[in-house]
């Protein structure tokens, strides 16, 4: 096991829970039949969320999901063992999370595989208090992520995929910087054309991976502003308004 999982359980409390909870069977089952035709990745936490094991969905259905065995058959046993199992993944780039109970061991597509019953809720953190605007796929937003180490001499670029006044989406190559979730970055540089330089600390709030055409591992990472001061809050709402009214006059 690696010491960061990909996909980080959501602690919210019970009035945040309830914005986001699915109670409709039906909603469920399709939505975990979408992120199993898309072999999307699925952590499973397990042990009083000691222990997680990363791992496919391969199918849902009315009454269950099967989720692929992990290649370590201590973990694998640990997890049929345990109760209360917290699921985290994503569904068309928004975190999905849930919890079942006792998994067995089933045979799914002639392979061995987890099952589980239909979870009876879960939660969908789409979360919509802010505007995010896309980037050009032109001319792309960049983000300066200062050294995180005395052998890095210079910032690390990382392409920004959304932007809105409470954060970033950054696309992160194998090239760039190991971004660790829950960690804060200082000092972050965004030039924002037109506009001028927005210079923030930012905090990852997520992480996943996907596989491009090419095969490469692509990470996205959901950022989130830590205390934007007010002079570059304005700053970022100029420039935001400002790319508004030229997507509007374009149609």
């Amino acid at each position: 096991m690696s010491n960061q999982p990909p996909l980080t359980i959501e602690k919210l409390s019970a009035g945040e829970e309830s914005k986001f909870l699915i109670r409709s069977p039906k909603e469920i089952q399709l939505t975990l039949h979408a992120i199993a035709q898309k072999k999307s990745v699925t952590v499973l936490y397990f042990d009083n969320e000691q222990h997680f094991l990363k791992t496919i969905m391969l199918g849902a259905n009315e009454q269950g999901i099967w989720l692929d065995v992990g290649p370590d058959e201590a973990d694998n046993t640990a997890l049929l063992n345990s109760d209360n199992i917290i699921f985290v993944t994503m569904h068309h780039g928004v975190k999905v999370q849930f919890t079942c109970h006792q998994a067995v061991v089933a045979i799914y597509a002639s392979h061995p595989a987890f099952y589980f019953p239909l979870p009876a809720q879960m939660i969908r953190l789409q979360r919509r208090d802010f505007f995010r605007l896309p980037t050009s796929g032109d001319a792309p937003l960049r983000c300066l992520i200062a050294p995180t180490t005395e052998e890095s001499a210079k910032p690390d670029e990382v392409t920004i995929m959304d932007i809105s006044v409470g954060g970033i989406a950054l696309i992160c190559q194998e090239k760039n910087v190991n971004l660790i979730a829950g960690e804060i970055y200082p000092d972050c540089r965004i030039d924002l054309p037109e506009t001028g330089t927005l210079i923030v600390d930012i905090q990852v709030k997520n992480l996943f991976e996907i596989t491009s055409p090419s095969s490469a591992i692509i990470k996205h990472a959901g950022c989130e502003f830590i205390q934007l001061d007010s002079k570059m809050g304005i700053l970022l709402q100029r420039y935001i308004g400002m790319m508004q009214r030229k997507q509007s006059a374009l149609g």
